[in-house]
């Protein structure tokens, strides 16, 4: 699986923050095995002291998960997007899970 982290008008402390962006989103991942490409955007506005982070997580070749948060810390920012992906790809799950067993229901000799 791919992990694609990309920082815009990124500050002095880039390394550690894609360090801790890469560890979030492999927890992600390891929660979500089916998700086969994450890519996740850092923007930093200056003027304002906010940080913005969007997560898109693709799954099965579909894209599942486009999540947006804006915080003043860049790890709570990271944080809650993970979060907001995490809830958004367990409902695709479970939907994928209820249409599958429609299917099934609906072609036994039951019904």
């Amino acid at each position: 699986m791919a992990i694609e982290i990309t920082m815009r008008h990124s500050d002095v402390r880039i390394e550690a923050l894609k360090e801790y962006a890469q560890k979030r989103m492999e927890r992600l991942q390891a929660s979500f095995p089916k998700v086969t490409k994450i890519q996740i955007v850092i923007d930093v506005d200056v003027k304002k002291h906010m940080y913005m982070a969007e997560v898109v997580a693709n799954r099965l070749g579909e894209t599942a998960v486009g999540a947006k948060e804006f915080s003043e810390s860049a790890k709570s920012v990271i944080d809650a997007a993970a979060a907001r992906a995490e809830r958004q790809l367990l409902k695709m799950r479970v939907k994928a899970r209820k249409g599958h067993v429609r299917a099934a229901r609906a072609g036994s000799p039951r019904n």
